[in-house]
Formats: C-alpha cells, sequence, structure tokens
C-alpha cells in the first residue's frame, strides 16, 4: 500500500499513496508512529493525525481517489500533533516540521535496534545497562513506548521475514533469527503478520510491505543477513 521515499532526514521517512478505487488494505505491524496526511476529492480537506503502534495486523477501509501522504518516524521515535505547526505549513510537505519535532532517547533506540538481534533478549539488555528488567519497563512506559517485549518479539519477526526470500528452509531460518524451533517461528508470524512464513513467501504485496523502512530494517540499520544466505 505504502510507496515511502526518504525525505533527507534519517529518522523520517515520507511516502505516498491513492486509492483507485474502494478498497479495504492490510496493514502490518512495523514499529513505528506514522504522521498521516488524508484528503479526500469529495471534501477537499486534509485530516492530519498520528498513528499508534499496531500489535496485530489491522484492516483499513480506503474509498476511490483518497490520497494519503505519510511521514513515518524511525522506531522508538514518537510526535504530538500539538507540537507541530501544522496551520502555518502546507500538509504535503512537513517533513522539515516534524523533524525538528520529533521525541526520541538515543539510548532507548540503541536498545530498540538491539532487542530484535538473534541472541538478544530483555533479561540480556537490561543486564548491559546496569538495570534490572522492571527498571528498564519503567524507563519505556516513562517515555510512553510499548514494552521492551514487544521490541524484541516484533524486531525478530521482521528481521527474519528479510530471510524469506532467500528461499533457504524455514527451519535454518528459525534457527538462525533465535526461534526454538520452526513451529515457533510460524506461530510469531500469524501473531504478528497473520500468515504463516510460506504464505508470506508466495504473497508479494505482503513482502513488499514488509520491505518498507521499520523495525528491524530502518535504513540506517545494516541489513541482517543469516549465515550462508545469499
Amino acid at each position: 500500500m505504502r510507496c515511502p521515499a526518504n525525505d533527507n532526514n534519517p529518522r523520517v521517512h515520507r511516502w505516498t499513496y491513492t486509492s483507485a478505487a474502494d478498497e479495504v488494505s492490510v496493514v502490518l505491524p512495523d514499529g513505528c508512529v506514522d504522521i498521516l496526511v488524508s484528503s479526500c476529492g469529495k471534501t477537499g480537506r486534509d485530516l492530519v493525525r498520528v498513528t499508534d503502534w499496531d500489535f496485530s495486523p489491522r484492516q483499513v477501509r480506503l474509498t476511490a481517489g483518497m490520497s494519503l501522504i505519510g511521514y513515518r518516524l524511525r522506531p522508538g521515535a514518537t510526535v504530538s500533533l500539538a507540537d507541530l505547526q501544522i496551520e502555518n505549513h502546507d500538509p504535503s510537505n512537513l517533513g522539515a516540521e516534524i523533524g525538528d519535532r520529533i521525541r526520541h532517547d538515543q539510548e532507548i533506540t540503541e536498545i530498540i535496534d538491539a532487542l530484535g538481534l538473534p541472541g538478544s533478549s530483555v533479561e540480556r539488555l537490561a543486564r548491559q545497562q546496569g538495570v534490572s528488567e522492571r527498571t528498564l519497563q519503567r524507563h519505556f512506559k516513562k517515555l510512553s513506548l510499548p514494552t521492551p517485549v514487544f521490541w524484541r518479539q516484533l524486531g525478530r519477526a521482521r528481521r527474519a521475514v528479510q530471510a524469506l526470500p532467500y528461499r533457504v528452509p524455514l527451519s535454518e531460518i528459525a534457527l538462525e533469527y533465535g526461534y526454538s524451533d520452526q513451529a515457533h517461528m510460524t506461530r510469531e508470524f500469524v501473531r504478528w503478520f497473520g500468515r504463516t512464513p510460506e504464505q508470506l513467501r508466495r504473497n508479494s504485496s505482503a513482502m513488499d510491505d514488509l520491505a518498507q523502512p521499520g523495525l528491524g530494517n530502518w535504513s540506517e540499520e545494516i541489513p541482517l543477513k543469516p549465515a550462508g544466505l545469499a
């Protein structure tokens, strides 16, 4: 559904989409908040809102002619509409304004990135920070962010998804990304993406959505390729 393009800000990606007909689109969890500008040809008015984090696939109904412009923030970053001077800007060109108002904690951003890596865990990251798991959870809550477990589980799943096009056995992907077995990975994929790994491999539209910038494959990150996948 989305067509992202770098907005010359490492923490913001701008994307656009126009619906040619009435449709129902499925939004998959990406660990990001978007500033969404929607325009309907019938009213000529722009609606600006902030999306929330998704914890499962979500259906969105679009009407014919609806135009969407999104500004996706890097995982862990947030912004408040109250902080934006929207009335002084063209809603279709808010990138600079949003980039100046983003709220993010660099240390938490690094923890979020690390949580999705193979072999990582909330317990290990908390220990490396010299705090307890509960203290780490409180810090995320203070910043109005989902729990560390959310970032761990979704980050791992989104990284593992990037290995599907290599056509290696699913059992090897599951092992490489820290799942107990292939069945464990399948359950997590169904939870987050609504499809099994094999179903995703056959669904080019879903794979295109999951390849867009988000948790586990933000533009600044080096793509993580499992050993032996070439």
